[in-house]
């Protein structure tokens, strides 16, 4: 597994936010199951996909969603439609001609362009760096094209603080060439965005143009996208749809790249493309055809070379990730997003099923809804979000406070612009928070403690208990303490001066492991790292975060709850004499009012 703070599983608030994103951690709540078929499930018509599929997100809507969703079968649309506010301070609701972040399925339209300069007798994949870098140094010289493209090449994932940090072309090739390699070329699978920025590199010295004018050229206009771009589609700002966190407007990366120069290198040909919900279908219908690829391209483009990870689960291609669904069939997949915007990008390609979502709201992201959606494609059974209540202004008040848990954990309630926010400081109040329930899973104060001991650490510079945590799969020393003090200096340009670490909680985690929760303060705000340890407790994937608050929706009885679209066990209070009351698997735990 990757051991950067940066890795592709998670999306990371600091040195690089546009990533391939896995299932981000999450709220669970019970919700009522749609009987949909039995083992062997008949597939639903177009129009019961469309119905179904319209029930489901205008119910996320109601509870905060904003996105697209795309549904084709067999090339044609069952579901194109946007749901939420793209704009809420304007009122602008979200519609087909919405314009959406692509995150890091940016990647497979660089992967494009390099395929395209390859018929075109322009380079080869097999081709060294070195052909088009001659100052390259020794140990990068070798590198080549396909290598770049399948994340082998041996580069760190990031080589600035920031996605908008004003670098030029040959600042940011000069700081991937002066880094040391993590590995050695070919050897190990490691998610590098600054791979693909330099295969964008290569593709303006190749055409002579910049990154987005010869993407057009190669790709886009072929496909009949003329309105996904960086810059170049000149939307008009009430298209563009803002990002949305804790409730507060985080605006628009299209903003955020709006200076001469930009998109600049460390996210030019990585992440940050635009599009529609049109534009997509049209992507995926010349994913089918030739008019921007031949066929033996097309399949150089989605087979799968190397394994993500040691499982084996699944391969990466050249900017897909292709792995086998429970039905034995092939799915060729990506997906992006910075942790406010995300999208999903799923090719059922054995089936003749495309879905494409979109969110922009951190709470409630498309990662989340993309299952459902998919089951519901498919015919199996499914879970409708509950119905969100009206509440008034002095209810909501009446509840905002921090109750204490007889731990001495807190969970702390904000009203909001009219939302209940909920944080959890300490194990029973982040147990009851996430997963309804107060019981610790074994071993979770151990973790809590380690976790703890790393975090000290860290904040004064000091990675030796990281690394002990790591265990054998610890990179080198002077490179994780330099990721982290990377991490650490964006956090405090964004946040202001650190002061103070708080365990949040341990959860149960992947197959038997644990995964822990530490929340940074700042003056401006806060920020969480997450680690993840394995059934032998050394640490298997790291996590940086921005801190996100919870949002607590009215519910029918008078009762407040959380919500997760993948369904599970979610936290239930009701007000009871100040203070509040949960309802738990193993009976009512009361939270006394501090």
């Amino acid at each position: 597994m990757p051991t950067s703070i940066a890795t592709r599983a998670t999306p990371t608030p600091g040195p690089r936010p546009s990533c391939k994103l896995l299932a981000p951690l999450a709220l669970s709540v019970a919700m009522p199951m749609v009987a949909v078929s039995a083992q062997t499930p008949t597939p639903p018509t177009d129009a019961q996909v469309a119905s179904r599929v319209d029930e489901y997100m205008m119910r996320l809507e109601n509870l905060g969603y904003t996105g697209g969703v795309l549904v084709l079968r067999n090339g044609h649309a069952v579901v194109m439609r946007s749901y939420g506010l793209a704009n809420r301070a304007a009122g602008i609701v979200a519609d087909t001609a919405t314009v959406y972040n692509l995150g890091s399925i940016t990647k497979q339209f660089t992967a494009a362009a390099i395929l395209r300069l390859e018929e075109l007798g322009k380079l080869r994949t097999t081709d060294s760096i070195a052909r088009f870098f001659p100052s390259a140094p020794p140990d990068k010289r070798g590198i080549t094209i396909h290598q770049l493209l399948t994340h082998t090449a041996g580069f760190d994932s990031d080589f600035s603080p920031t996605d908008y940090e004003a670098t030029t072309r040959d600042e940011y090739v000069r700081r991937m060439f002066a880094a040391p390699l993590r590995s050695a070329p070919g050897a190990v699978h490691f998610y590098a965005n600054a791979g693909y920025s330099l295969l964008a590199a290569i593709v303006e010295i190749v055409t002579g143009n910049d990154y987005e004018t010869a993407l057009r050229e190669l790709v886009l206009t072929p496909a009949g996208m003329l309105s996904t771009g960086y810059k170049a589609p000149g939307w008009a700002a009430t298209r563009i749809a803002h990002g949305y966190q804790n409730g507060r407007d985080w605006g628009t990366i299209v903003e955020r790249i709006a200076p001469a120069g930009a998109p600049y290198w460390a996210l030019r040909g990585n992440g940050g493309l635009h599009t529609t919900l049109g534009d997509m279908a049209r992507w995926d219908a010349a994913l089918n055809d030739a008019r921007v690829l031949t066929d033996s391209s097309r399949r150089k483009f989605m087979t799968g070379y190397v394994n993500e990870g040691p499982d084996g689960a699944s391969q990466y291609a050249y900017g897909w990730a292709v792995m086998k669904t429970s039905r034995g069939t092939r799915l060729v997949t990506h997906n992006g997003g910075n942790g406010i915007y995300v999208a999903e990008f799923l090719r059922f390609v054995d089936e003749g099923v495309t879905l494409f979502l979109t969110s922009t709201v951190s709470e409630l992201t498309a990662t989340q809804a993309v299952r459902t959606v998919s089951r519901i494609v498919f015919g199996q059974p499914y879970e409708l979000p509950p119905q969100r209540v009206s509440a008034s202004a002095e209810t909501l008040a009446q509840v905002a406070g921090t109750y204490r848990l007889d731990d001495g954990s807190r969970l702390i309630v904000r009203a909001d612009n009219g939302r209940l926010m909920a944080e959890a400081i300490g194990q029973q109040a982040y147990g009851l928070l996430f997963v309804g329930d107060t019981t610790s899973p074994p071993g979770a104060a151990e973790a809590n403690e380690r976790a703890r001991a790393i975090v000290d650490s860290l904040v004064v510079g000091n990675v030796r208990p990281l690394l002990a945590a790591l265990g054998d799969s610890a990179p080198d020393s002077t490179e994780v303490a330099r990721q982290e003090a990377q991490l650490m200096d964006g956090r405090r340009q964004r946040l202001g001066a650190f002061q103070s670490a708080e365990v949040v909680g341990t959860l149960a985690g992947p197959e038997g492991g644990l995964r822990t929760t530490v929340r940074l303060n700042f003056e401006r705000g806060g920020a969480t790292n997450i680690y993840t340890f394995n059934r032998s407790r050394r640490i298997e994937d790291l996590g940086a975060r921005p801190h996100a608050a919870v949002e607590l929706f009215p519910s029918a009885g008078g009762e407040f709850r959380t919500f997760d679209p993948r369904g599970g066990a979610g936290m239930r209070l009701s007000l009871a004499n100040g203070s509040l009351l949960a309802t738990t698997p193993a009976g009512q735990v009361l939270l006394r009012r501090q």
